[in-house]
């Protein structure tokens, strides 16, 4: 078992532990038992939503987060002076992002 933070749970304590016997040695009489630790096994189950959060969160991660086909569309289009810009449309949504601020 692991330790967190340096602490150990009352189960793991005798992991680490040897038995010493009256004589000093390791191995300690036979007829001296040393306390089992009974073996636990966690489980962990998740439910629909996070398996689908894991999904979509796995999913962005592959995703680029630039479109490269539409800024070399809009580099093309720049180049060769046929992007225009419609100012009125510009304005108001400068305008519509400020009000939201």
């Amino acid at each position: 078992m692991s330790e967190i933070n340096n602490i150990k749970t009352t189960a793991q304590s005798g992991l680490n532990s040897t038995k010493v016997g009256d004589n000093g040695s390791r191995d300690g009489d036979k007829s001296q038992s040393v306390q089992a630790v009974t073996a636990r096994t966690d489980t962990v189950s998740l439910t629909n939503e996070a398996t689908q959060l894991q999904s979509i969160q796995k999913t962005l991660e592959d995703t680029p987060i630039v479109n490269s086909e539409r800024v070399e569309a809009l580099r093309a289009a720049i180049a060769d002076g046929s992007y225009t810009v419609d100012a009125a449309e510009l304005a108001q949504n400068i305008i519509d992002f400020e009000t939201q601020l």
